[in-house]
């Protein structure tokens, strides 16, 4: 008769905690199915997605920022991962310059019109009163320089970490030939741009498809998880 094998030992050590991501929807979709996927993906990474809902069609960017600020108080998290998608970028900026957040570690923004949008310029002069009626408060805030918010929402400091995803053809026209240079259809690449990013992707896709594609889910997810968007070779630490 053999003895029987000795039962191991409980493990009495909790789960790690899952990380809070907050994701940020774009321009009027408040809440975007096509970040379904991205929240999938994230939670089989080991983390907890939170998706903000607001209202870009009847608040403008300061009051979502505001409504933003509070949200995440209301987490009761020290410290939160963002996706933001389009226009969230921009709110995100602007509550972390004008509200008092919770510590943003690591941050990712798809296809955020940083530098304010060409696009938005042409609808304005074309539509007039009819761009904000159809588009919401937050488009006219969307457009370049002085007249929008845009550049002027502040930048993401130290010890956040941050990185932008930008859409585009390879090619200098990109895919809308009303867009200056490379573009998503939507935003052009060196609109994207925000200095002190700590990394930078372009991917050949539109601008609607950034956060669904499987090629975006895995730099976020890689960013979130390492810092950087390039897979850190085995062997090599930087």
């Amino acid at each position: 008769m053999t003895d029987a094998p000795a039962t191991p030992p409980p493990n009495d050590e909790p789960p790690a905690p899952r990380r809070t991501v907050v994701l940020l929807p774009p321009l009027l979709v408040p809440a975007h199915p096509l970040f379904w996927p991205m929240a999938w993906t994230l939670r089989r990474a080991g983390f907890q997605p939170r998706i903000f809902r607001y209202a870009s069609w009847r608040r403008d960017i300061p009051d979502n920022a505001a409504r933003l600020a509070e949200w995440l108080k209301s987490l009761g998290e020290e410290e939160v991962d963002v996706v933001a998608f389009s226009l969230g970028g921009i709110v995100l900026r602007w509550a972390a310059t004008h509200h008092d957040l919770p510590r943003l570690g690591r941050v990712v923004m798809l296809g955020p019109p940083n530098r304010g949008a060409q696009l938005a310029d042409w609808l304005d002069g074309r539509l007039g009163w009819l761009f904000p009626a159809i588009w919401g408060r937050c488009s006219r805030q969307l457009r370049r320089g002085e007249r929008g918010l845009a550049e002027r929402a502040g930048a993401l400091t130290a010890p956040t970490e941050f990185a932008v995803i930008a859409g585009g053809s390879g090619k200098p026209n990109g895919f809308n030939r009303l867009v200056t240079g490379d573009n998503d259809f939507t935003v052009s690449v060196e609109e994207t741009i925000l200095p002190g990013m700590r990394d930078f992707a372009l991917v050949p896709l539109r601008h609607t498809t950034l956060p669904l594609h499987s090629r975006s889910r895995r730099l976020v997810v890689r960013f979130l998880t390492e810092g950087r968007f390039r897979e850190r070779k085995a062997g090599h630490g930087h």
